[in-house]
């Protein structure tokens, strides 16, 4: 550790200016040559006293926030704490809810605490915070994948969470769509998870929401079919093409994948699921109605706050729109996989292998189907972040468009 004597820092330069080396000085003295150095750069400031302690008093003083406004800040944490009103059954309890509900409150931006200040006023009124579950450090660097989202509207996440049982009415199982930029939600509740319950879902929120670029999804049947038939494609992908959507199945075993949705589903069961008892389908459906518009207020206020600019042009389907779920054409576009290079070089896309070469197991590729050149491109995103496109396959689908199956 090294002394505070200012007689010491004092005798060093002195021998310093007298030509003294710095090696033998330090040695003399039993001082380090990084503690010279900083006494000499102190010294050559021309300031008096350059051989004091600097205060430890902080540069900026934290402004004392109103009394007036500390008390709004701890009676809003309180309330929403609490959750008895529909407004706060379901709200978010954290320093930027705060500043979100004194906004809406009419509160004048100017006054507002930041989040640091009401990061304090929780502490000094030991009002509980939580800490929420702590996230599973996922050592990808974004290699995996080759999109990275940057306007609303652009990629929905979907995913269904359940089944979740209901005294006297059975298992329930919940469908539910986040915006990766946006943060809009939205879902609805099910029996089971077929895939005409997410058809059925999806062309009703398009009537009314923009259709997003991409849609990506997990592996389950619902979304990619049964995988009996080679080389087809479900009603999903098919309804997915038909409107101009990219379809993007993450990797096999890898939620992590599907973050934004895989976080929403986490608070839809701290916050909705765990909150409160339900008595029977309609019930839940009719409640989660305004879980989403709560959590639809707060996340408009952040994108606001972020600035986040939509994805144009904004597609959304007329009211009238119509289509037979059941013999949906398959058209020209692209269905994207994220894959691991297996132990033998393979990957596989719709339950088929492709081989890819040795020298990139343990890897993840991005593999597309085209439907309209009907071939297969796999990429790799190296470790300089440079994407190459490192094998072609032929992907003969059959007569274009293709039979309908899934």
């Amino acid at each position: 550790m090294e002394d505070t004597n200012e007689e010491e820092r004092v005798e060093a330069i002195k021998r310093y200016l007298e030509g003294e080396k710095p090696v033998d000085i330090c040695r003399i003295l039993g001082k380090t040559k990084p503690w010279l150095m900083k006494w000499v750069k102190r010294y050559q400031t021309g300031k008096e006293g350059w051989y004091k302690d600097l205060s430890k008093r902080p540069l900026v003083t934290p402004k004392k926030v109103d009394e007036s406004i500390e008390t709004v800040v701890v009676k809003i944490r309180k309330s929403l704490m609490e959750g008895c009103e529909d407004f706060t059954k379901y709200a978010y309890v954290g320093a930027e809810a705060i500043q979100y509900h004194m906004e809406k409150l009419g509160y004048d931006p100017s006054v507002i605490p930041s989040i640091s200040t009401i990061k304090r006023i929780f502490t000094r009124n030991h009002l509980r915070m939580y800490k929420g579950e702590r996230p599973k450090r996922i050592r990808s660097k974004m290699r995996y994948t080759l999109l990275q989202a940057k306007f609303i509207d652009e990629i929905h996440q979907i995913d269904f969470v359940g089944p979740r049982h209901i005294k006297g009415s059975g298992p329930i199982n919940s469908l539910h769509l986040k915006d990766v930029v946006g943060r809009q939600v939205a879902g609805n509740q099910y029996v089971g998870k077929s895939t005409d319950n997410v058809m059925e879902f999806l062309l009703e929120y398009w009537r009314s929401h923009p259709i997003p670029r991409y849609i990506q999804i997990d592996n389950a049947m619902s979304f990619a079919g049964d995988f009996i038939h080679p080389r087809s494609f479900s009603r999903f992908v098919r309804l997915c093409l038909c409107v101009g959507i990219e379809v993007v199945f993450i990797a096999p075993a890898k939620p992590w994948m599907n973050g934004t949705i895989e976080e929403f589903n986490k608070e839809f069961d701290r916050l909705f699921w765990k909150s409160q008892t339900f008595s029977s389908l309609s019930d839940i459906r009719a409640k989660s109605k305004t879980f989403f518009e709560s959590q639809n207020n707060f996340n408009n206020w952040k994108a606001k706050k972020k600035k986040a600019q939509p994805t144009l042009p904004n597609r959304i389907l007329p009211k009238d729109f119509v289509i037979d779920v059941n013999n949906i054409p398959l058209v020209a576009g692209n269905i994207h996989f994220i894959r691991m290079v297996n132990g033998k070089g393979d990957i596989t896309v719709f339950n088929e292998f492709f081989n890819i070469g040795n020298e990139y197991i343990g890897e993840y590729v991005w593999a597309t189907i085209d439907t309209g050149q009907q071939i297969l491109n796999i990429l790799y995103n190296d470790e300089k972040m440079i994407v190459r496109k490192i094998i072609q396959f032929d992907y003969k689908i059959g007569a274009f468009p293709g039979e309908m199956s899934g």
